[in-house]
C-alpha cells in the first residue's frame, strides 16, 4: 500500500522534550515529503504554537494543511490562510465557563490566532513563552464579539469530569482529554478523526492512503479512520488498543521516523 498522507500529532508523539523536532525526524519527514507524501501536523494547539515547527520542516509555502485546535481550525500551508473553521458561540459556552469557574478550574479560549485567558495566571505566563504567543484578558466568553473554535479547561479531573458531563448534555458542543489535566470543548462534530477526513477529501487522497499517529485519547478518532493508525510507544494505553501498529520507539526516540522508514520509505 502507497501512503500519500500522514496526520502526526505533535506532543507526545512528533516533538521531543515537548519542546523540539529531532534531527532523525527532520530528515525522515523532508524524505517523504520530496517523494510527495504530504506531512499534515494535526495538534490541540493554536497556530501561534505550530508556525515555528512548520517552517523547521520546510512545509510552509507548499502543498497541504496544518490541523490546529483538534481541529478547530485548518490552515492551507502554501499561504497560511485559513482553510476550515470549526466554531461556537460564547453564548452557548457560558453557563459551562461559569460553572466550571465556580468550582475552581482554569478556562482558555482560542479563535484563530487569539489566546485567552481569564486571568494571567503563572501557567498562562508559562504557556505563552513556550508557544511565543500573546493573551488576552478577558473574565467572562460573553465579552467576547467574537466566536471560539476552541476552549481548554484544566484543573483536578475529577473537577473536569463534572463538567465534561455538562458538555456532553448539549447538543451543540463536544468535549475530549488531551491529558489527564486537560480537556478540549469544541463544535459538536469536531474531531481529529473527522477533520482529518474532511482535509484528506480536500487533498484528493482516500483515507485507505492515509497514516495517522498519536498518542493522547484525542488522537483515537484520527487513528481509527486512517487507512493505518499508529500509536507511539508511550500512547495511552486506549490509543495503543485502538492503533494497527505500535512503534517501538517512544516520542523522545524519533517515533516518527521509525514509522515513515517501515511504511513509506521502504516502499
Amino acid at each position: 500500500m502507497g501512503y500519500e498522507m500522514i496526520f502526526s500529532d505533535m506532543d507526545g508523539t512528533l516533538l521531543k522534550n515537548g519542546l523540539e523536532v529531532s534531527q532523525k525526524n527532520k530528515l525522515a519527514i523532508k524524505e517523504a515529503v520530496n517523494q510527495g507524501v504530504q506531512f499534515v501536523i494535526c495538534t490541540g494547539r493554536g497556530v501561534f504554537g505550530v508556525e515555528r515547527y512548520l517552517e523547521q520542516l520546510n512545509l510552509i509555502g507548499r502543498e497541504g494543511y496544518a490541523i490546529c485546535q483538534n481541529g478547530g481550525a485548518v490552515y492551507d500551508l502554501r499561504d497560511m490562510s485559513l482553510a476550515i473553521r470549526e466554531d461556537f458561540s460564547p453564548k452557548i459556552y457560558a453557563p459551562i465557563a461559569e460553572f466550571a469557574r465556580e468550582i475552581g478550574l482554569e478556562l482558555y479560549y482560542y479563535d484563530d490566532r487569539t489566546f485567552i485567558a481569564e486571568s494571567e495566571t503563572e501557567r498562562v505566563k508559562k504557556y505563552c513563552k513556550v508557544m511565543g504567543n500573546d493573551v488576552r484578558i478577558m473574565h467572562n466568553p460573553l465579552e467576547y464579539s467574537g466566536e471560539f473554535t476552541k476552549s481548554l479547561i484544566t484543573g483536578d479531573r475529577e473537577k473536569l469530569l463534572l463538567v465534561q458531563k455538562m458538555v456532553k448534555e448539549t447538543d451543540q458542543l463536544d468535549c475530549f482529554f488531551s491529558s489527564p489535566i486537560f480537556m478540549e470543548v469544541v463544535k459538536k462534530g469536531v474531531s481529529k478523526g473527522n477533520i482529518m477526513e474532511e482535509t484528506a477529501k480536500k487533498a484528493g487522497v482516500s483515507l485507505k492512503e492515509v497514516i495517522a499517529v498519536g498518542d493522547s485519547h484525542n488522537d483515537i478518532s484520527m487513528i481509527k479512520k486512517a487507512g493505518l493508525g499508529i500509536a507511539v510507544a508511550n500512547a495511552e494505553p486506549e490509543v495503543k488498543e485502538a492503533a494497527d501498529f505500535i512503534t517501538k520507539n517512544s516520542c523522545e526516540k524519533d517515533a516518527v521516523a521509525e514509522l515513515i522508514e517501515e511504511f513509506v520509505l521502504k516502499g
